[in-house]
């Protein structure tokens, strides 16, 4: 029986639609990546297309994915009436970003076409759209939610709104890729993420000392607090990395004592976002190369991050409780390595593309 269901879902066409995904100037981070990602895993178990939008249409191939980018004729929105046709190809849609203008559009058009639709909130959307003011979303055959947080904050939101099934598929990592090796470690604490100030890196910055130095890889979003950074960095062992690829940021994970990803609810501005990390894929890329990781207790870090074993939970906005765990994992360096076994282990075990996207197809052959 299981052989001939995994045929019978390699047949299946599943497009798979990022509406954010359409340049370089865009906040490409981890939620867009996670969109490609999963569609790649995916694609070794059905015929899947990847569709998303670009300044000029391309098309091309990446393994057995199929990727499509169709010029954007709204400057504003990614949209074109172009993408509908993909709509037809497909026996399952697969939309990520909730609020979505092309989102609204591909339930719409699919329930008319009798298509079955799912949903992967990945953060971001705009009260704009139409399914903030309209029950679009429970058109839907389910919603997929990356983090139980996330699922928490969909609970809160309007009743009349929100989709019926609220269901946790949580996210993976290329574990081919980020993967340990038997690179020495040194005395360098290591950041991963955009440069933005929701992701606390000011309070890292104020937690380095002369005792240990601090990588800062990421692209700069904001000059202002690019600028904040810089000035607060002087006289200490930091550096900044801003155009590092994939190759060097798997070398950087492996050689780093720990990652640290320092994000808050309240920034050093003075704003507030309750959608800090839905889901932190760049603690998942550091335990799956043996590194452990420390984060704050905010959003769903504290479900990836088992504290004490893959690594340390400490406050948010608290430089001296960073400082802290990054000093004891230098005098202890036994145990940091024991954390980094522990951490490969729990990615392994839970969070792999292949577990998530045999989760999706679990509930695409329900409805």
């Amino acid at each position: 029986m299981k052989h001939n269901a995994n045929t019978k879902f390699r047949k299946m066409k599943v497009l798979f639609i990022s509406p954010t995904y359409f340049s370089k100037k865009s906040f490409i981070g981890g939620g867009e990546r996670y969109a490609y990602d999963l569609a790649k895993a995916m694609s070794k178990k059905a015929e899947v297309l990847f569709l998303s939008f670009a300044e000029e249409t391309s098309s091309y191939a990446d393994g057995n994915l199929k990727i499509e980018y169709i010029n954007k004729t709204c400057q504003i929105v990614p949209f074109s009436l172009k993408f509908l046709k993909f709509l037809y190809w497909s026996d399952v849609i697969h939309c990520f970003q909730a609020y979505n203008f092309v989102t609204d559009i591909s339930v719409i058009f699919g329930k008319i076409l009798k298509k079955k639709i799912f949903i992967t909130d990945i953060g971001g959307g705009s009260k704009y759209s139409l399914s903030y003011h309209l029950p679009i979303l429970r058109q839907s055959d389910g919603f997929f939610l990356i983090s139980e947080y996330s699922r928490n904050l969909w609970k809160q939101s309007s009743v009349k709104l929100r989709p019926d099934n609220l269901n946790v598929i949580y996210g993976g990592v290329d574990t081919e890729k980020f993967s340990p090796d038997n690179s020495d470690r040194s005395e360098t604490a290591l950041f991963v993420g955009r440069l933005l100030p929701h992701k606390g890196i000011d309070y890292l910055i104020d937690a380095v000392t002369d005792s240990f130095s601090l990588d800062i890889v990421g692209n700069v979003y904001n000059e202002r607090y690019f600028n904040l950074l810089k000035e607060k960095s002087r006289n200490k062992a930091i550096k900044f990395h801003t155009d590092t690829n994939d190759e060097k940021l798997v070398q950087k994970y492996r050689n780093s004592l720990v990652t640290v990803l320092p994000s808050v609810y309240k920034d050093c501005y003075g704003n507030y976002t309750n959608v800090p990390e839905l889901f932190g894929l760049v603690v998942l890329e550091s335990m799956a190369c043996g590194t452990p990781a420390i984060v704050t207790d905010v959003g769903s870090l504290p479900e990836i991050v088992d504290d004490g074993v893959t690594g340390f939970i400490v406050p948010p906005n608290d430089p001296s409780a960073i400082h802290d765990r990054i000093e004891y994992l230098r005098a202890n360096s036994d145990i940091a390595h024991t954390m980094g076994i522990q951490g490969r282990k729990r990615v392994m075990e839970r969070f792999t593309w292949d577990v998530v996207a045999n989760k999706c197809i679990e509930f695409y052959g329900q409805r």
